[in-house]
């Protein structure tokens, strides 16, 4: 009995996630990825996968930019709507056509606020829809919307989400290799960033 009590802790020892001392990288986080060659790169890729209705996305999405300010060029940010349950694709196809069209950081801004300050359901196409006329792009949201393109995009990140198992939003992938959430950071948005901070810091080099 002593043995197989044993040999099932060590088993649940190995299948435990990662956070932090595989990859000699100071800060937290889930290992997903071979860590070789992490430590020195020259650049910091964050994939972002985030939500319209998520509160700690809302809060990262100011956050964020005391990261891109800091580390400029050697930080590539890049960001992937995603949705569940009842919710609808419009808002995250509206992020990749106003991209399109170069306006997605004030759109994405737009839609945030609509939702949280307005309490507007922006799932609706119809608000969608009123919104992009504000912004002088109606005529592209609604080819947009029709766009097989835009369509592949939307379910790339949805995919994306389902291969790096995103269970909470914001999960933050860094290059490939390290997960990060505001969970694993400590339960808030600015801890996940000053958390970022660390890990990118110590990655560069410029720690």
């Amino acid at each position: 009995m002593k043995k197989i009590f044993a040999v099932v802790l060590i088993l649940t020892f190995l299948s435990t996630p990662s956070f932090g001392a595989d990859a000699d990288i100071k800060g937290k986080y889930e290992v997903i990825g071979s860590t070789e060659g992490l430590k020195g790169a020259s650049q910091v890729e964050l994939i972002e996968l985030f939500n319209y209705s998520c509160g700690h996305c809302y809060k990262f999405l100011e956050t964020s930019k005391k990261l891109r300010k800091k580390y400029g060029a050697k930080l590539f940010h890049k960001k992937f709507p995603i949705y569940w349950g009842d919710q609808t694709a419009y808002p995250s196809m509206a992020f990749y056509i106003s991209d399109s069209v170069g306006m997605e950081e004030k759109f994405t801004q737009e839609l945030f606020d609509t939702n949280f300050k307005l309490n507007i359901n922006i799932f609706r196409a119809r608000v969608i829809k009123l919104l992009a006329r504000d912004y002088g792009i109606a005529k592209e949201m609604t080819s947009g919307m029709e766009s097989k393109k835009i369509e592949a995009k939307v379910n790339k990140g949805l995919q994306m989400a389902r291969d790096f198992k995103a269970n909470e939003t914001p999960t933050i992938i860094v290059n490939k290799v390290l997960k990060v959430t505001p969970s694993i950071s400590g339960g808030t948005v600015d801890q996940m960033t000053e958390n970022l901070d660390v890990i990118i810091g110590d990655i560069l080099g410029m720690n």
